[in-house]
């Protein structure tokens, strides 16, 4: 796993970060660092195995503490002491968002500190993936697209899917579908790419939580986004933990191409 000790969502609580302003309102970041946390908490609810509550304490601690290096270092050694990915993902990470949540309802954590403790958590869900065995490649361009749930706007996101089809992509589109139904056609279907598509800033919680459980459910998947919140919000991937985002086609087209020859690569295929 790499270190990054500058997680997600700081550039936008610290407005001069990087010479950056913020765009999404505080409002919609508080949105995106609360979705992280509470979905990981139901996913935990069924977790088995988890560590110590000595241990989950100092791992929650180490979320929000002044660098990522320590959170890092704890899911590492779990790693090393024989954790699967599942155990990770399930027992740690998500047990450590439910402990999370009920300080962030006790007023022992501010806005600040959720949401760099979500933005650390997006980190290591799409880190973790790259110690998953690869997955064979079918010998062609495929991916899953998908709205976002609660998504009306399905136009572009269709004529995007007819377009790569006839570049020679295999799409699997997908409409009007929930988290729940997306997580079983991904991890049943072992697509390489997964394409989410949302319209705007009021589909953040929903792009939110969906790339939350699709990194759960099928963490050998590379994440791409797409849409018109890609236009508002030109970082949207890295705050969300997804590996790309375009807004027009032929930067979509693009992107996408560069996701699936760094698939290939991985599984040292041709293309």
């Amino acid at each position: 796993m790499t270190t990054i000790d500058t997680p997600i969502f700081v550039r936008a609580i610290d407005d001069d970060m990087h010479a950056q302003t913020k765009r999404l309102s505080d409002a919609s970041l508080l949105v995106m660092a609360h979705e992280v946390i509470s979905r990981l908490s139901h996913i935990s609810r069924n977790a088995a195995a988890a560590p110590t509550e000595v241990d989950l304490q100092a791992f929650c601690a180490a979320l929000v503490g002044p660098s990522a290096t320590q959170a890092y270092e704890f899911l590492n050694d779990a790693k090393e002491r024989g954790a699967s990915h599942q155990t990770l993902c399930i027992s740690y990470i998500a047990a450590a968002a439910g402990q999370l949540g009920v300080w962030w309802e006790r007023d022992k954590i501010h806005f600040s500190d959720m949401a760099i403790a979500a933005g650390r958590i997006l980190h290591l869900l799409r880190d973790l993936r790259m110690a998953m065995p690869n997955v064979p490649v079918k010998g062609r361009r495929e991916a899953l697209f998908a709205t976002v749930p609660g998504e009306q706007h399905v136009i572009g996101v269709t004529m995007a899917a007819d377009i790569l089809r006839d570049k020679g992509w295999h799409i699997d589109l997908q409409l009007g579908r929930t988290e729940t139904e997306l997580c079983k056609i991904v991890h049943d279907g072992g697509y390489p790419i997964i394409g989410l598509s949302a319209s705007g800033a009021e589909h953040v919680r929903a792009l939110t939580r969906t790339v939350v459980e699709l990194r759960v459910a099928a963490p050998w998947s590379l994440i791409f986004i797409s849409g018109g919140i890609v236009q508002i919000e030109k970082d949207i991937a890295i705050r969300v933990g997804a590996d790309a985002a375009a807004a027009s086609m032929d930067a979509c087209i693009e992107k996408l191409e560069a996701l699936y020859h760094s698939v290939l690569n991985a599984d040292g295929s041709d293309p």
